[in-house]
């Protein structure tokens, strides 16, 4: 498990909405008992616009949402075989969680 790999949601009820979340944890990390990750959301006609604090994503074709304020944490064997790794877009994601945790 590589940081920013993106992997289909766990919690089947959401992957409507919210088809994938994205590892934001350090993979220096062993073994560890939780992994945090953030969802990344479909976008409807309701969608506002993106600020800094939610940027656009691409991922298996589809540009999704980064809900940078619902972070939250999975146990490591509900996350299995990645689909992608946003990596390149390591600067977006690290402003976002930047704003959210600094406001800047």
């Amino acid at each position: 498990m590589t940081q920013f790999d993106v992997y289909t949601n766990p919690i089947a009820k959401l992957r409507e909405s919210h088809p994938y979340v994205m590892v934001i944890q350090s993979h220096f990390l062993k073994r560890p008992i939780a992994v945090v990750a953030i969802p990344l959301a479909r976008m409807d006609e309701d969608t506002s616009p993106v600020t800094i604090l939610n940027p656009r994503l691409d991922v298996a074709g589809e540009t999704l949402l980064l809900e940078t304020l619902t972070i939250g944490s999975y146990e490591p064997g509900d996350l299995r075989d990645p689909v992608a790794n946003l990596s390149h877009n390591a600067a977006a994601i690290w402003d976002a969680l930047d704003f959210a945790l600094h406001g800047y």
